[in-house]
């Protein structure tokens, strides 16, 4: 038995690991000068960001430069100048990545313009122009394939459907309520969201149709960042005035249609900030508050929120006969893996309130691990035995 559980220590450790307290982590800066009304994106497994607008030091000065972000490496690399407005720079592009490729362009100067990127070739290709200019400013979402861009053109403003493959643009749906300047946006599975002042509404590309939900609470009602994450979605930071900014961070549910307030982040406020999005990692940086920043930072809703604490965790009894229990006082969603003695994965259960239960179901006398799981990260490990 000591040699076993000597081996079991080997390969899992059985150690408790903490996280740092807090949802944001500070990145390596942006690799070009700090500045506002840039555009990022995230295609495969990087950043990419750039374009935008630098004002406030005496210049006036837009920029063409398009950077990658590898979270892997925590590096940026510049890649090749955006072509738009004749490669002379432009502020106020959309962006979109659908399938390994990024469809950028629409910007105050680039009017209707598209153009796509290709990060394995890292070359820019320009394609159809939208139906007008007036998808300026706007933030556009991707749904099954698809781009989808509010706009304000029209008499009443439409949401288009940009089809990558087809490369063309149709007005599938009025929108709820007229656009505006950066007006919020993100996706939750098959659902995408809108968010104009405190009014809010879900669209469902099966039906074309906009539907109300709860109103937004936050005290900013312009320029917030739209994020998701593992089913949530996120509205961050925003103006009320042009100098008057909030750190806020709000988390919607859409299962239960609510919304709660989160603590704010911890960097400088400011305005017209970017986001980007790879797998369930979050990102937002750069921005203005009359100081233009380079900044750049990765947001995880788990991290510091009821951070795991082992002493508040028991797995009961540990010399057992026909079931374990796992419960946690200050953690309702949990993961618990079962590895049997020779390392191998036999079973997992999910808690949803705290508590969870393994029952024997025939497992053989012996010792096994377990690892208490949250967001792909190992909070905790330990070991029971069946008698």
């Amino acid at each position: 038995m000591r040699i076993l559980l000597l081996l079991l220590t080997g390969l899992f450790g059985f150690v408790s690991e903490s996280h740092a307290v807090g949802q944001w982590e500070q990145k390596a800066s942006f690799g070009g000068w700090g500045r506002h009304r840039a555009v990022a994106v995230g295609i495969g497994n990087k950043v990419y960001a750039g374009m935008g607008h630098l004002n406030g030091d005496g210049s006036d000065e837009w920029y063409p430069e398009w950077w990658e972000f590898d979270p892997a490496s925590n590096c940026w690399t510049q890649k090749a100048d955006y072509i738009g407005n004749n490669g002379n720079g432009d502020q106020d592009l959309t962006a979109i990545a659908i399938d390994g490729i990024g469809y950028v362009g629409l910007g105050q100067f680039s009017d209707e313009t598209h153009f796509k990127y290709n990060p394995m070739t890292n070359t820019w290709t320009q394609i159809a122009d939208a139906p007008s200019a007036s998808f300026t400013n706007t933030d556009p979402f991707v749904l099954n394939g698809k781009g989808y861009f509010p706009s304000f053109f029209t008499a009443i403003d439409s949401l288009y459907e940009f089809d990558p493959v087809l490369d063309t643009w149709t007005a599938v749906a009025e929108m709820p309520v007229s656009v505006g300047h950066r007006d919020a946006t993100f996706t939750i599975d098959s659902k995408g969201y809108f968010k104009k002042g405190t009014q809010f509404f879900e669209f469902d590309p099966a039906t074309n149709l906009w539907t109300p939900k709860a109103p937004f609470p936050g005290i900013a009602p312009n320029n917030n960042i739209g994020l998701s994450q593992m089913g949530y979605g996120f509205l961050i930071g925003g103006y009320l005035g042009w100098g008057d900014m909030y750190q806020e961070v709000w988390r919607y549910d859409p299962t239960l249609d609510t919304w709660e307030q989160l603590p704010d982040y911890p960097f400088a406020k400011r305005r017209w900030a970017v986001k980007a999005k790879v797998g369930e990692r979050c990102y937002m940086g750069l921005g203005t508050s009359g100081t233009n920043y380079n900044d750049f930072w990765e947001f995880d809703q788990f991290t510091g929120l009821d951070d795991f604490d082992v002493e508040k965790f028991q797995a009961f009894p540990t010399l057992a006969n026909d079931h374990v229990s796992f419960v946690s006082e200050n953690k309702n969603e949990f993961e618990i893996l079962i590895f049997n003695s020779l390392g191998k994965r036999i079973n997992s259960i999910t808690s949803e309130n705290g508590s969870v239960r393994l029952n024997r179901n025939g497992l053989s006398s012996g010792v096994y691990l377990y690892q208490v799981i949250q967001n792909d990260k190992v909070l905790h490990s330990d070991r029971f035995v069946f008698n």
